[in-house]
């Protein structure tokens, strides 16, 4: 019997290591899935880094994940170690600082770990404890109460980076300053009143707030005034005023050469009188403001030319003719002018005249009013060898008066002076002298040993007065302590011609 045709199979053995090497490698990831999941870090931080507070005493916080996994923790403000004071909540650790000084602080941790990927941690952040409410200004018309722009505008200086905000009903308007603490908020206010409440909050929450009611006016009031010629002839003008605005009277003022001019009827119809121009240059000029703050002005430069006569007008820079070249040669005979006689009121002119004005102690202006034409064209002479004064103007006697001088053991002083002070009605105070030494004030009345007019000198303690009716015969003779005396009345016509800083010449 034949055997039948079969294969016999054998199994191998089976190859173990590949199941181990797979077997630690998904525990070598898993161990280091666990190490990832339980690296420590610090995942947040209460204050917040570069946070601002508005507290003194905080409780700091740190979030720390895997915190009890930590070794050697150690925690710091401000450099110093406050470790021992820190408690753990789960993975929280928190501690509660003393009274804080106003400005920076820092917070530092630092620890160790047995983790594979992290073996150290370290954290280090910053904030500040800002107390103290910001300020708050206002600048520009705003803070007066008055708003011109639309939409309205409000500016000023507070804190650096503190955020303004503006509300007045339901309107609201906010913005942040910059680095240098400037800030502009602008809000659609309506045109008219509105109570306004502007606050500002720093970083650190603190604010501070003002109430402020202010107008609203964002168009300028309308201003129309005559036109005044470059050249004229006269001395007097009359000038039309018309101003008017959206929102009510506009406030409206006048200034001729620096100095208020009087506007007479209503703003809307108003006119200015100018009178006695003097010669030269002028400036008029006219202003309409509104209660938003909004200014309208009008100026104009016009020159006066009304005469050639030297002495009939006052004068200022600008002027021209012949009075000026005569005003030119008066000064040079006074010695205070030296260039030509150009006919033209320039600035050797009017510094001519402001030597002169210091010269004689008037205010110095550079202008030639009565004063300066009295020191020019008049003078006062004192004859003490024949008992006289002689009054002058423009080169010319005008009247002579007799008069009383001072006695031997008081004599008028000799010498060039000038009118310094002039009163009606004067007190006689006792001078600083051996003869005045027990007397006593005495006020004006009939008695009065000035009589009711003194002119004072710029010799000291020497005037020119009346006397009362007691001492009238004196005059004439050598009587006083070294004033000049003369008859009452004749003080009076003396007193009505001339004026302080006219020059008196008293001569022997």
């Amino acid at each position: 019997m034949r055997e039948s045709n079969y294969t016999v199979y054998r199994m191998k053995p089976r190859r173990r290591w590949p199941y181990v090497v797979l077997v630690a490698a998904c525990a070598a990831a898993a161990l280091m899935t666990w190490q990832l999941l339980t690296a420590p870090r610090v995942s947040a931080v209460t204050p917040g880094p570069e946070a601002y507070v508005n507290k003194r005493v905080l409780t700091i916080s740190l979030d720390i994940h895997c915190l009890r996994n930590l070794k050697n923790l150690r925690v710091a403000l401000d450099g110093r170690d406050i470790t021992a004071g820190a408690t753990l909540r789960d993975d929280t650790l928190v501690f509660t600082t003393g009274k804080l000084a106003e400005g920076r602080h820092s917070v530092s941790l630092s620890a160790s770990s047995s983790n594979l990927f992290r073996r150290s941690i370290d954290k280090h952040w910053r904030f500040t404890v800002d107390t103290v409410a910001p300020t708050l200004k206002i600048t520009g018309k705003a803070g007066k109460g008055m708003i011109n722009t639309a939409p309205a505008t409000f500016e000023g200086k507070t804190e650096a980076l503190a955020l303004v905000t503006v509300t007045s009903g339901s309107i609201k308007a906010t913005g942040q300053a910059d680095k240098r603490g400037n800030y502009a908020v602008s809000a659609g206010l309506p045109e008219g009143p509105s109570a306004v409440t502007i606050t500002a909050t720093d970083r650190a929450g603190n604010s501070t707030t003002r109430q402020l009611d202010v107008y609203v006016d964002s168009v300028p009031p309308q201003l129309k005034v005559t036109r005044i010629a470059k050249i004229v002839r006269r001395t007097s003008l009359k000038i039309s005023v018309r101003a008017t605005d959206q929102l009510g009277k506009p406030t409206v003022r006048a200034k001729l050469n620096g100095n208020p001019c009087t506007i007479s009827g209503p703003v809307a119809n108003g006119t200015i009188r100018l009178t006695g121009l003097a010669e030269g240059s002028h400036v008029l000029s006219i202003s309409a403001s509104d209660r938003g703050g909004n200014v309208v002005t009008k100026r104009q430069r016009f020159v006066v030319d009304s005469t050639e006569k030297f002495g009939s007008a006052s004068m200022r820079p600008g002027a021209r003719g012949k009075d000026v070249k005569e005003l030119q040669r008066q000064l040079a005979k006074a010695g205070v002018y030296k260039g030509k006689l150009t006919g033209v009121y320039d600035d050797a002119t009017t510094s001519a005249v402001q030597q002169l004005q210091t010269k004689y102690g008037m205010t110095v202006d550079g202008l030639v009013g009565d004063n300066v034409l009295a020191v020019l064209s008049g003078k006062i002479i004192v004859d003490l060898s024949d008992l006289r004064l002689y009054l002058y103007s423009k080169g010319s006697l005008v009247k002579t008066y007799p008069v009383a001088t001072g006695v031997a053991a008081y004599p008028t002083p000799t010498g060039s002076y000038s009118i310094v002070t002039m009163q009606k009605d004067p007190t006689w105070l006792p001078p600083n002298s051996d003869w005045a030494r027990e007397a006593k004030p005495i006020p004006p009345g009939i008695e009065n040993p000035l009589g009711t007019r003194w002119m004072g000198t710029s010799a000291p303690g020497i005037g020119i007065h009346g006397v009362p009716p007691s001492a009238d015969a004196s005059i004439g003779t050598y009587a006083s302590h070294g004033c000049i005396r003369m008859h009452n009345s004749d003080a009076i016509d003396l007193f009505n011609r001339v004026v302080i800083g006219m020059p008196v010449i008293i001569r022997p």
